[in-house]
């Protein structure tokens, strides 16, 4: 036998002999996809396990779109699926994303199980979404479509408040509602656990904790801050006026707890010192006025000249008298 001959037979040989071992490989996992319920499987090896990941995600999306909606009655069915996809791919950040939200009415405890193993997971760590997602179900009541007595899921503020702060702190500059839903959910939890205080004096006291945090230090007289809560003076502010002025559920104003009003005058003369408010409402005054243009309650005035009582302008000079005042 010639010796180009040999190497052509050799090589069928191996070819058809890995071809075998990849059949025998591919075939178990074939059956596997079509097998909607039942025990999950090791991922297949050689990388093969995101191949099949992309196979078993496609066909998620092929059932789930089908189906009218996803309820109680078939959302077994749908976990099976997201259970099938993460055996074979742990970090399939779209199933956690979409597939883990489409059954997330149906079935809330499981879909935050499956987000709070999205967020353990450390190829994921920097995806801020997973836990905003967790922390959204976390502080929801949930109930079954089917059922409205049937509540699936009540809130866990407390768990929720952890994961929106994961989620800020995954973020360089977090959105808004982020940041937004993080104090809410802390605020929540602070006044479940006192029912002597109001949401108005615990969204007051959780940002002033958080400023308090913040102070690790100061560089040549200024405070260096290291909040993940951005323009968190303007949020004191803001809820420093809530709670000097609440409202019931009607819009009616209600009197301020005693508790609020001692927090705010600490507020006021810790954080907001700078500020110029005004006594009764809380509202930044203009230099010069002598009423607050908010409320019309009396105020000091501040940013006038010593000697004229103009309004300064700038400089070490008063601009009509020029008199010294700095």
């Amino acid at each position: 036998m010639k010796k180009d001959t040999l190497i052509r037979v050799v090589v069928m040989v191996v070819a058809l002999l890995a071809a075998s071992y990849l059949a025998n490989i591919l075939t178990p996992m074939q059956k596997e996809i079509s097998i909607e319920k039942g025990e999950l499987t090791k991922a297949p090896i050689a990388g093969l396990h995101k191949i099949m990941a992309d196979v078993a995600w496609m066909r998620f999306i092929n059932v789930a779109g089908g189906m009218d909606t996803i309820d109680t009655k078939n959302v077994d069915k749908i976990s099976a699926m997201l259970e099938k996809i993460i055996a074979y791919d742990p970090n399939f950040e779209e199933m956690y994303q979409s597939g883990v939200l489409c059954m997330s009415n149906a079935d809330p405890k499981k879909a935050i199980e499956f987000l709070k193993k999205a967020c353990d997971n450390e190829y994921l760590k920097n995806n801020s979404k997973l836990p905003f997602n967790a922390g959204f179900l976390l502080s929801r009541t949930i109930v079954d479509q089917n059922d409205p007595n049937n509540i699936l899921s009540k809130p866990d503020y407390t768990q929720a408040a952890k994961y929106f702060r994961m989620a800020m702190q995954r973020s360089s500059q977090p959105e808004p509602y982020v940041v937004s839903s993080y104090i809410r959910a802390k605020a929540k939890a602070k006044a479940e656990a006192d029912k002597k205080i109001d949401e108005y004096y615990a969204t007051l006291s959780v940002l002033y904790d958080e400023w308090k945090a913040s102070k690790k230090g100061s560089f040549e007289g200024t405070i260096v801050e290291t909040s993940s809560i951005p323009d968190l003076e303007s949020r004191l502010l803001k809820a420093a006026q809530n709670a000097k002025n609440p409202v019931d559920y009607d819009g009616n104003p209600i009197k301020p707890l005693p508790e609020s009003l001692a927090l705010i005058a600490k507020v006021q003369q810790e954080v907001l010192a700078d500020n110029h408010l005004c006594p009764n409402c809380i509202t930044p005054t203009p230099a010069g006025a002598k009423f607050c243009t908010s409320c019309g309650t009396k105020v000091a005035v501040w940013g006038t000249c010593k000697t004229c009582q103009k309004v300064l302008t700038g400089g070490n000079y008063c601009a009509d008298c020029g008199t010294k005042n700095k």
